[in-house]
């Protein structure tokens, strides 16, 4: 029994250094891949800037152009309603009456008719996506 235990022991505390060891030759690399992705984030960005810096004003005039004329695009498309008395209507669903899982009377849509303005949420979307694109390029820029 002793012998067994002596003789076992080696190999249950080689395994598990190796498996420190493994451990750690793990984490190394992962610190090795975390700089190099950081090294080719900072070049990407080093490029962008050249890039920026050689680009012409009439392009940079371009970009705020087609930027500012889809920002009012989707502004219009909030205001419209409101300035041209274009009845804004909501479909609401009216469910109908089931009993265990077996519909007896169907579901309705009943229109609602909303006087103001309606928060889409697409367009707030749309229209971060716009700004963060703009300032993204803009971020570029700065040395």
């Amino acid at each position: 029994m002793m012998t067994l235990l002596t003789n076992i022991a080696p190999i249950i505390l080689g395994f598990v250094a190796k498996l420190i060891a493994l451990k750690s030759q793990a984490a190394s690399e992962n610190q090795k891949l975390m700089i190099q992705s950081l090294q080719v984030r900072n070049d990407s960005i080093n490029m962008a800037r050249d890039r920026a810096d050689k680009e012409s004003p009439m392009a940079a005039w371009n970009r705020r152009i087609i930027i500012l004329v889809i920002l009012g695009l989707v502004i219009f498309t909030q205001v419209a309603p409101v300035w041209f008395n274009v009845p804004t209507v909501i479909p609401t669903v009216i469910e109908g009456f089931s009993f265990l899982g077996i519909q007896l009377t169907p579901d309705e849509i009943e229109y609602i008719a909303v006087d103001g303005m309606l928060k889409f949420d697409e367009i707030f979307k749309w229209a971060t996506m716009i700004i963060e694109f703009y300032f993204g390029a803009q971020l570029a820029k700065g040395k």
